[in-house]
């Protein structure tokens, strides 16, 4: 039985591949692809660090995702995490995210919203951990009791240094209400899989019926281990960073350079299409054939 998300554009059917695209001058790759994406995938992800002065909603005919923007605001020069009547904030460049921002900039533009989480990598000493953990909680749900729009699906974002960690917020999540819940915290462990597939084991338990998403998976190996574990989401910006650097999926050990910014799109189309299980549109099948034999020579 094929599960579903609904949002106001329509279901969003599991399991789901989600390309996340930028706005900006940073990724100008991004522009010339994303036209291409509704017709490849299901959904399209954006971060909140990228839309945060946006008025109205991007022009996509598929549902929406907007995440916090706080992991990528991680790793900004200078971004600092704060408390802040009992809610975790990052200040960066002038900027604050808080859980209000993140909520204020969803409910104008998304489909699909997420809580703000505070990233806790490997390593991160176990008071900031356990301090970073109450903190998402506490952000999620005062998003979830602050929500306004009822037709904003809204996902509790897990962070934990330990599958137990991660359960206890997935159980809770549940119990509160949510109606999904994201796991973040997965990319800096994917060297350790066993920590992976133990995280996701646990959430999948706790998280009952509740849709699950995981954040930044992309290359196919690492999205079909996830879905056997119980994911029904995932998300990544890798189908477009492996074309920028000259290379596909299915021969990542092969760089391809001095490459057309049109090569580089053709490069994208065809890692998405592998990671969606989607064909190609017409008119980027038939550059692809051309463009194809163009690389192998």
């Amino acid at each position: 039985m094929t599960r579903t998300l609904t949002t106001r554009k329509g279901p969003l059917h599991f399991p789901a591949f989600v390309p996340v695209t930028t706005f900006g001058e940073k990724y100008p790759l991004d522009d010339l692809i994303r036209p291409y994406l509704p017709r490849l995938a299901p959904a399209v992800m954006v971060s909140a660090f990228f839309l945060q002065d946006a008025r109205e909603a991007p022009d996509l005919s598929v549902p929406l995702l907007v995440d916090s923007g706080g992991f990528a605001s991680v790793f900004t020069a200078a971004a600092v995490t704060r408390t802040r009547a009992g809610l975790g904030v990052i200040d960066y460049q002038g900027r604050r995210i808080t859980p209000g921002s993140v909520l204020d900039l969803q409910e104008r533009v998304a489909d699909v919203g997420f809580t703000l989480d505070l990233l806790i990598p490997p390593g991160l000493p176990t008071r900031d951990a356990r301090r970073y953990h109450t903190l998402t909680r506490a952000n999620a749900l005062w998003a979830l009791h602050n929500r306004r729009r009822t037709d904003l699906p809204l996902y509790g974002v897990v962070q934990g240094w330990d599958a137990q960690a991660a359960a206890e917020l997935a159980q809770e999540y549940r119990e509160a209400g949510f109606d999904g819940v994201a796991i973040g915290g997965l990319v800096p462990r994917l060297s350790q899989p066993d920590v992976v597939d133990d995280v996701i084991r646990a959430v999948r338990a706790a998280a009952g019926d509740l849709p699950i998403h995981a954040f930044g998976i992309g290359h196919p190996d690492h999205v079909a281990r996830v879905s056997r574990l119980g994911v029904d989401s995932v998300d990544s910006s890798s189908y477009v960073k492996y074309a920028a650097d000259g290379r596909l999926y299915s021969a990542p050990q092969v760089r391809h350079a001095h490459l057309t910014p049109h090569e580089r799109v053709h490069l994208a189309l065809c890692n998405l299409a592998a990671a969606t299980g989607a064909s190609l549109p017409l008119p980027a099948a038939r550059f692809s054939t051309l463009t194809t034999r163009t690389l192998q020579r």
